[in-house]
């Protein structure tokens, strides 16, 4: 990187109406929570992810040549793009272990330990912004590659965060009024993510670098999970029914088993899986509503095995009052004679 450019980058922040905005507006925003008691605490907890979604958006954009983003409402959703979240693990570490060299080895060693975390973080929330991978960014190898690839203007973005550190440091300790250094320092962090996003941009290290599309679920896959959802669903409705609620627990599967794509398959799930419990009492009844579906769509060889089976299980069986004539009109039709004969009695 040129003299030119890293004093163009340097500029940035400030000249760019957007990155000013947002530096001014996420500043003032924290310093209200500090402020505040009790409901600057909550301001923080929502202040704080929005503010870390627009860094990463904001390096992920000059990453890729796009105009710096502007802060949006949308950005105070805490269950927006949770992979932004990520940089609370860096904060956490990099603060834990600060005060732990700090307070129990020296401050030297508690220095050289902010140096050498602010030599790697702008790889890691580079690897962030472009893969949208957590764990990638965690990645001590990962972090190496991104350097690598940088090359040496990599370094000029640590170089000058570890230099505006430093004057912070003194000025704070000369006395500076907070204000002034906590507007530097709102400034120092927008820095750090446009200028790294500048330098993937110059080495076009956001092209190079390759994501995977996402995998799609296997055919058993998804299978498993349809089984393992149709199981729970039965448990809870077993819960009702066990509890003298037969209604609730019909209610609970017939509202699931009207969302699936295959409302035949569901109906006979249902039943051979209720069939299995030490009552057959709730899959008999239940029965009665999956002959009903299958007569509505005029299925009849899957009514005449269903109507067989309920027989045979209980002679005693009978399907809902209005499905009555049908149930034996089907029989009839289907010249079913043993099944006609069990169906006599109804007469």
């Amino acid at each position: 990187m040129k003299a030119t450019d890293a004093y163009r980058e340097l500029a940035y922040p400030l000249t760019n109406l957007a990155t000013l905005f947002a530096m001014i507006f996420y500043w003032l925003l924290f310093g209200l929570s500090l402020e505040a008691s009790l409901l600057g605490i909550a301001l923080l907890f929502l202040t704080l992810p929005a503010y870390l979604r627009y860094l990463l958006y904001l390096l992920e954009a000059r990453a890729n040549g796009r105009p710096a983003p502007v802060p949006s409402i949308e950005m105070f959703n805490p269950a927006d793009n949770l992979w932004t979240l990520t940089p609370l693990i860096h904060i956490a570490v990099a603060s834990w272990a600060g005060i732990l060299l700090a307070t129990q080895v020296s401050p030297l060693i508690a220095m050289l330990f902010g140096a050498a975390f602010l030599v790697v973080v702008p790889a890691s929330m580079a690897i962030l912004a472009i893969t949208h991978t957590p764990g990638e960014c965690l990645n001590p190898l990962a972090i190496v590659r991104m350097i690598r690839a940088c090359g040496p203007a990599y370094f000029v973005v640590p170089f000058i965060l570890i230099g505006m550190s430093s004057l912070f440091l003194i000025l704070f300790l000369i006395g500076v009024p907070q204000f002034f250094i906590g507007l530097a320092t709102s400034y120092q962090i927008v820095l750090l993510f446009s200028m790294t996003g500048a330098v993937l941009h110059a080495k076009n290290v956001a092209i190079q670098v390759n994501i995977p599309d996402p995998v799609d679920p296997t055919a058993e896959e998804l299978a498993q999970d349809l089984l393992k959802e149709r199981q729970e669903v039965a448990n809870h409705a077993y819960g009702f029914i066990s509890r003298g609620n037969r209604a609730g627990g019909f209610a609970h599967i017939r509202q699931w088993v009207e969302k699936e794509a295959n409302v035949l398959e569901a109906f006979q799930w249902f039943f051979d899986e209720m069939m299995k419990w030490g009552n057959r009492d709730p899959a008999l009844f239940f029965a009665q509503e999956y002959i009903h579906f299958l007569l509505a769509c005029r299925l009849d060889d899957e009514a005449l095995k269903l109507l067989a089976r309920c027989l045979h299980e209980s002679p005693r069986w009978r399907p809902l009052p209005e499905d009555k004539g049908k149930v034996m009109e089907l029989a009839e039709r289907n010249d079913r004679e043993d099944l006609v004969e069990l169906l006599q009695s109804w007469r």
